[in-house]
C-alpha cells in the first residue's frame, strides 16, 4: 500500500487516466482492433501515443520501486554497522552516515516503520537522526503518536535518553519546517493540539525530568520547550485569523 501511495503521489491525473483507458482497451480484444484514437474532453490522442505514455508510466513505477528498495538496503547496511549503546561521542561516524543517507532519501516509509515500541535501538536511532535531518512534515502525525506511546511507557520504551532527545529535536525541527518555512502539508489544528498534549505528557515523565537535572534545557526538556513554542505560535496564529 505504501508503494502504491508513493506512485499515486508522483503520477499526474492525466497519466492515471491514460493508464486506466489503455488497461480497459487491452482487456477488450475486439475493441482493440477498431480503436485507433481516444478522446478525453477536448483532448484526442492516437492510441500509439497512449501506449507510449503508459510505457513511460511503467518506467516511472519501476524507477520509484528501485529507489525505495535502494533506500532500504542503505539503511540496512547502516543498522548492521554501529552500536547504538556506545557513548555519544563514539556515534559521530554512524550519525554522519545516517545524515548523508537521509538527505538523499526518496521516501519516508522506511523511517515510519521504525517508529514503534518494538523497534530495535538501532532502528529508532536511525529514525531519530534521519527525521531531525530530513524534517519530513508528512510524518508529523505518526511521530506525534509515537511520542505519545513513549510518554505512556514507564521506561520510555527502554530506549536511551539521547535517542529520545534526538527524536524530540526532530519534532522541533519539523515543526519549524511547516510553521515557519511553509513546507506542506501543514498539520491541522487538531494535530497541533494533540502535539501540545503529548509534549506536556512527555515533559512530565519521570525519566525526562531526571535527564540533565543540572541543566534541564540541555536534556530532553530543551527540544520539548522549543517545540511547544512553535506549536503555540501556530495555534495562536490560526485562532487570530479566525477572528
Amino acid at each position: 500500500m505504501s508503494i502504491i501511495s508513493n506512485i499515486l503521489s508522483n503520477t499526474s491525473l492525466w497519466e492515471l487516466m491514460v493508464l486506466a483507458a489503455v488497461i480497459y482497451i487491452a482487456t477488450q480484444p475486439e475493441l482493440r482492433k477498431r480503436i485507433t484514437k481516444l478522446k478525453f474532453g477536448q483532448f484526442e490522442l492516437e492510441l500509439q501515443t497512449l501506449k507510449q505514455e503508459v510505457e513511460k508510466g511503467k518506467e516511472k513505477i519501476v524507477e520509484l520501486e528501485s529507489e525505495i528498495e535502494n533506500d532500504r538496503r542503505q539503511f540496512d547496511d547502516i543498522l548492521q554497522n554501529f552500536d547504538p549503546h556506545a557513548p555519544v561521542s563514539q556515534l559521530a561516524e554512524a550519525r554522519q552516515a545516517i545524515i548523508a543517507e537521509a538527505r538523499n532519501l526518496s521516501e519516508t516509509d522506511s523511517l515510519a516503520d521504525y517508529l514503534r515500541l518494538s523497534a530495535s535501538a538501532e532502528e529508532l536511532y536511525v529514525a531519530a537522526v534521519s527525521i531531525r535531518e530530513k524534517r519530513p512534515v508528512s510524518m508529523l502525525p505518526g511521530l506525534i503518536r509515537f511520542l505519545d506511546e513513549l510518554a505512556s511507557d514507564s521506561q520510555l520504551g527502554g530506549f536511551r535518553l539521547n535517542t529520545i532527545w534526538t527524536l524530540t529535536s526532530g519534532l522541533h525541527r519539523t515543526l519549524i519546517a511547516c510553521i515557519r518555512d511553509g513546507i506542506t502539508p501543514m498539520p491541522d489544528q487538531q494535530t497541533l493540539a494533540y502535539a501540545q498534549q503529548v509534549l506536556l505528557k512527555l515533559n512530565n515523565h519521570p525519566k525526562v525530568r531526571a535527564d540533565r537535572p543540572d541543566a534541564p534545557l540541555k536534556g530532553i526538556q530543551g527540544p520539548i520547550k522549543h517545540a511547544q513554542t512553535w506549536l503555540d505560535k501556530a495555534i495562536t496564529g490560526a485562532n487570530n485569523s479566525e477572528l
